[in-house]
């Protein structure tokens, strides 16, 4: 057998516990929430326009990227099944970052 085909085999194996998956990917988005809610405010009162706000939200996507890493000991496949569902789908973070951005922003320096 080819190691190609005892690889493919292992992985059609592995069996991942439905409940375990979903909470960690529940837990997941809730930190990447909490750290767009938290990024917007402190752009927001910060003062930051433009790109600057967006470098302080894709810095602190890896500060939380890097925090996760270290809590799950570099072994992401133990707790989600691929690698795309740990590092992607930021959208909505990045939108609840902009509204929050935006609300903080007009609150300090417009009002």
């Amino acid at each position: 057998m080819s190691e190609k085909s005892s690889k493919a085999e292992k992985k059609n194996d592995e069996c991942y516990n439905t409940v375990a998956i979903t909470n960690n990917v529940e837990a997941l988005e809730f930190g990447r929430t909490c750290q767009s809610c938290a990024a917007g405010m402190a752009a927001g009162i910060l003062g930051l326009t433009g790109f600057h706000g967006f470098i302080l939200y894709f810095i602190s996507v890896g500060i939380q990227a890097l925090i996760w890493n270290v809590k799950a000991q570099g072994n992401w496949l133990s707790y989600f099944p691929e690698r795309n569902s740990f590092t992607w789908s930021h959208g909505n973070g990045l939108l609840t970052f902009v509204l929050l951005w935006v609300f903080f922003y007009g609150m300090v320096h417009v009002y």
